[in-house]
C-alpha cells in the first residue's frame, strides 16, 4: 500500500513548479513512509510514497519499469492473486513484488489481464516509447485516485490534498456541495473543486502527454455488465458463500509484515476473524474499540471477547476518550481532501493508530452488508407497498420521535420516481427542513440550482429492470460504498501508514453475492439472512441472531459538549459568506438543550466551514447574485 502523485504540463511551466509538485506531494508521506522515488520525462512527472508490504527490498521501490523499459509505473494497493497470475503467464520475475507482476501482465495483454487482478488498486502506467499515460482503478473503488485537469496542467494524486495545495486558486464546484450538504460527502466522480474528479471504479482510461488529450475510457468491469444470475439452489448458494468467504480471506493473508484483525464484534469482522485465525501462519491480533461516552451502555464489545477467546487471538480492547476529540477532527477534516462527514473515521483512525505500533496490514469486515442486505432498507423494499400504506398513519402515532420517524418514512415511499426515493433514503435529510437553511442566501441560491439526486438518478436507470431490493443493494455498491465506506477506511487507516484489507469485497466474492436473487437475501424479515446460514457452527448464534448493537460515534454528545465552543466559534467567524450564522447559532444552541437533535447537520456544516478556512484564499466562490 503506497501513494502517488504526478504531473503532466500541457504547456510551458516553469521549472520551479515541477520541485514545488514534488514538496506537496510531501503531504501524502504518512502513505509511504518506506522510500519515495522520483521519474521524470520532460513534460511528464511521476512520484511514489512507498509502504513496504511486498518484498521488502529495494528492488521493489518505485516508481518501477518494466523487463522491457517500454512501461513505467507508480501503483498503490495490492493484488493478492499475483504469484497465481505469475505462474499462468509463466512471467520470469526478478522481484517477489505484485508490482512486478502487474506491470508485466499490463505491458503483455493490457485491458485483459486487469480483468485477472484480484486487488485493491490504483495505478497510472506510462509508457515510455508513445508517452501516452493509463490510468486505472479497482473495480469497487477501494483505493483512491484524483485526477485534476485544467488549460495549464494534468495533475493526478492518491490524495487530492496534494494536488489543493499546489493550486494556486480553484474554484468551489456547487453540485458538489449540495449532494455533500444532503449525503456528508460527493457520490461520484465529481468533488467539491471544478476540474477535479475521482477516477471511475472499474475504468481504464489513457492520456497523450504528447497532443494534450484523452484518448478513451473504457470499462473494464462492472456489477450491471459483469455479473449474470445464479441458477443454485438456496443451500448450493449457502455452501459457495461460505467457501468463497474463507477463499477471499485466505487469500489477503499474503504478506511479509506482521497482519492484525479490527474486530467489532459483528457478524462480518467475526467472519474474517474466524477464517483469519484458521489459515493465518501464528497467533492473529485482534483489536476493539468502545468510547468514554458509551462504555456503559450496550455496545459489542462482548461479543468481541467471546469470538476472541473461541479463535484463541491475542486481543486488544481500545477505550477511546473525547480529550482530543478536536485536534483529531481538525485532521481528518485536511486528511479526507474535501468535506466528509462520516463519523466513524474517527474510531477508526483511533483504532488504527494504536494497531500502527506493530502493524502494518489489518483486515476488517466492510462490505458485508451491502453483498448480503445488512440493512433494515432492504426488508423495507421488499414490503415495498405495506411499508407505503402504514407510513402514511404516522400522523396516528402517539410519541413525537416515532411519528417524525414514520411521517418521513411516507414522504421516501412515495416519491414519485425510484431514484428520487433511493436519494432520500440515503439521506438524513428531507425537503421540507432542507439543510440549505444553514447556509448564507446567496451560497444557498447556487446549490438551490444543483440536482443532488443526479448520481442516483442514472443509477436507476442504469437498473431499471431489476427488483428494488436488488437495485438498491447495486446501487448501495456503486454508490454508499466507494464515496462513503470505502472513501472512510483508505484514508483513515492510511494516516497511520496501515493497509486495510476488505475481504468481504473480493472480486469472486462480489460477484457471486450480486448473481444471487434478493428473494434469497431478504428472507424471513432476516438481515444478512444467507451470510448467517453459511456462518451457522461456525459464528457462535448469539451473535449471528443476537441484538445488533453497532457502533456509534457519540457526535451529539460532542457537539454538546467537547466540540460545543469550537462549534460556535467556528460558525462565528464565517470569513466568506457561507453560513447564516445566526440559523447555525440557532440549531446549535437547541441541540445542546436537547431541544431537537440537530447534529448530522451541524456535524457537516462545522466540518465544512473547517475545510475552507484550510484553503482560505485559495478558494473561489463564484456566484451570480449576493443579497
Amino acid at each position: 500500500m503506497c501513494g502517488f502523485a504526478g504531473l503532466v504540463a500541457k504547456s510551458r511551466i516553469e521549472e520551479a513548479r515541477f520541485s514545488d509538485f514534488i514538496k506537496s506531494s510531501e503531504l501524502m508521506d504518512h502513505r509511504g513512509p518506506d522510500y519515495r522515488g522520483v521519474y521524470r520525462d520532460e513534460n511528464v512527472l511521476m512520484i511514489h510514497y512507498r509502504l513496504s508490504i511486498l518484498d521488502l527490498d529495494n528492488r521493489s521501490n518505485q516508481p518501477f519499469f518494466s523487463n522491457s523499459k517500454e512501461h513505467v509505473c507508480v501503483y498503490n494497493g495490492e493484488i493478492y492473486n499475483y504469484k497465481d497470475i505469475a505462474n499462468e503467464h509463466s512471467l520470469i520475475t526478478h522481484t517477489t513484488s505484485d508490482t512486478e507482476v502487474m506491470i508485466e501482465t499490463y505491458e503483455k495483454n493490457k485491458i485483459s489481464s486487469i480483468r485477472e487482478w484480484n486487488g485493491i488498486f490504483s495505478t497510472v502506467i506510462y509508457n515510455t516509447e508513445n508517452k501516452e499515460l493509463c490510468f486505472v482503478r479497482d473495480r469497487l473503488g477501494i483505493k483512491p485516485l484524483y485526477i485534476y485537469e485544467d488549460e495549464e496542467v494534468l495533475l493526478f494524486a492518491s490524495e487530492a490534498k496534494v494536488i489543493l495545495n499546489w493550486l494556486k486558486s480553484f474554484e468551489l464546484d456547487y453540485k458538489g456541495l449540495s449532494q455533500y450538504m444532503w449525503f456528508g460527502n460527493t457520490t461520484g466522480e465529481q468533488t467539491m473543486v471544478k476540474g477535479l474528479k475521482k477516477h471511475k471504479p472499474g475504468t481504464i482510461a489513457s492520456f497523450s502527454t504528447v497532443n494534450n488529450n484523452w484518448i478513451e475510457e473504457q470499462e473494464y468491469w462492472s456489477i450491471k455488465n459483469d455479473v449474470g444470475t445464479t441458477l443454485l439452489s438456496e443451500k448450493e448458494v449457502i455452501n459457495e458463500v461460505k467457501v468463497k468467504l474463507e477463499t477471499a480471506v485466505s487469500r489477503q493473508l499474503v504478506s511479509d509484515v506482521p497482519i492484525g484483525v479490527l474486530l467489532s464484534g459483528g457478524i462480518d469482522s467475526s467472519a474474517v476473524t474466524a477464517f483469519s485465525s484458521m489459515h493465518y501462519s501464528s497467533k492473529i491480533d485482534t483489536y476493539s474499540v468502545v468510547y468514554d461516552y458509551n462504555k456503559d451502555a450496550d455496545n459489542e464489545l462482548g461479543n468481541a471477547k467471546l469470538i476472541a477467546d473461541k479463535f484463541k487471538t491475542n486481543h486488544n480492547e481500545l477505550m477511546v476518550t473525547s480529550n482530543d476529540v478536536k485536534d483529531i477532527f481538525c485532521d481528518l477534516v485536511f486528511q479526507y481532501d474535501e468535506p466528509f462527514a462520516e463519523a466513524a473515521s474517527i474510531p477508526l483512525y483511533q483504532l488504527s493508530k494504536l494497531c500502527s505500533k506493530d502493524k502494518r496490514v489489518i483486515l476488517q469486515g466492510d462490505g458485508g452488508d451491502e453483498l448480503f442486505a445488512g440493512y433494515r432498507r432492504y426488508n423495507v423494499l421488499k414490503s415495498f407497498h405495506t411499508w407505503k400504506k402504514i407510513s402514511k398513519l404516522y400522523p396516528l402515532l402517539p410519541k413525537k420521535n416515532w411519528k417524525e420517524r414514520m411521517k418521513r418514512m411516507s414522504f421516501i415511499l412515495n416519491q414519485e420516481t425510484e431514484g428520487s426515493m433511493m436519494a432520500y433514503y440515503m439521506s438524513q435529510e428531507v425537503s421540507y427542513k432542507s439543510p440549505y437553511q444553514v447556509l448564507s442566501k446567496s451560497l444557498s441560491y447556487e446549490v438551490e440550482k444543483e440536482n443532488w439526486k443526479e448520481d442516483y438518478e442514472k443509477q436507476n436507470k442504469l437498473f431499471i429492470n431489476e427488483d428494488r431490493v436488488q437495485k438498491m443493494l447495486k446501487v448501495d455498491a456503486n454508490i454508499l460504498l466507494p464515496h462513503t465506506y470505502l472513501e472512510k477506511v483508505d484514508k483513515a487507516t492510511m494516516l497511520n501508514s496501515v493497509e486495510a484489507r476488505v475481504p468481504m469485497l473480493d472480486n469472486d466474492l462480489v460477484s457471486f453475492a450480486f448473481s444471487i436473487p434478493s428473494k434469497l437475501k431478504v428472507k424471513n424479515n432476516e438481515k444478512k439472512y444467507l451470510l448467517k446460514k453459511a456462518l451457522e457452527g461456525l459464528i457462535p448464534n448469539e451473535i449471528l441472531y443476537g441484538k445488533k448493537n453497532g457502533f456509534n460515534t457519540p457526535i451529539s454528545a460532542w457537539l454538546r459538549k467537547d466540540l460545543y465552543s469550537f462549534a460556535k466559534e467556528s460558525f462565528m467567524s464565517n470569513k466568506n459568506d457561507i453560513l447564516d450564522v445566526g440559523k447555525c447559532i440557532d440549531i446549535l444552541e437547541k441541540h445542546k438543550n436537547n431541544e431537537a437533535d440537530y447534529s448530522f447537520l451541524l456535524w457537516k456544516i462545522l466540518i465544512l466551514n473547517t475545510w475552507i478556512s484550510y484553503y482560505q484564499g485559495k478558494i473561489v466562490f463564484k456566484r451570480s447574485i449576493t443579497f
